[in-house]
């Protein structure tokens, strides 16, 4: 019988590391003008990376360019993710009333 525990341990891993990714894009939205507008230009750059880097062909084994890989690979997993969350924050944006300017 396969030990278990190797699954068990990759699945919390996994669990952790996409419940403090979207606990960080949750609080990222929640930002206050003009910071959320900054956050919405760093999250649609995240989604456009994230796409492009799902047609990256993985290194061979042993390559110096797997952390780069990694790393990428990271974006390519979330990209969706970011780009519902600057979806968001425009829809959230244009929502919001602007404040009157003092004359």
């Amino acid at each position: 019988m396969a030990d278990t525990s190797t699954a068990k341990t990759t699945l919390a891993q996994t669990a952790k590391a996409g419940g403090i990714v979207s606990t960080l894009v949750l609080a990222l939205t929640q930002l206050p003008q003009p910071y959320a507008h900054w956050v919405e230009i760093g999250l649609s750059a995240a989604a456009i990376l994230g796409f492009v880097a799902t047609q990256i062909p993985a290194p061979p084994a042993g390559s110096k360019l797997w952390p780069v890989y990694r790393a990428l690979n990271f974006f390519a997993a979330n990209w969706g993710q970011a780009a519902n969350a600057a979806i968001l924050m425009r829809t959230k944006a244009a929502a919001t009333p602007s404040e009157p300017k003092a004359n």
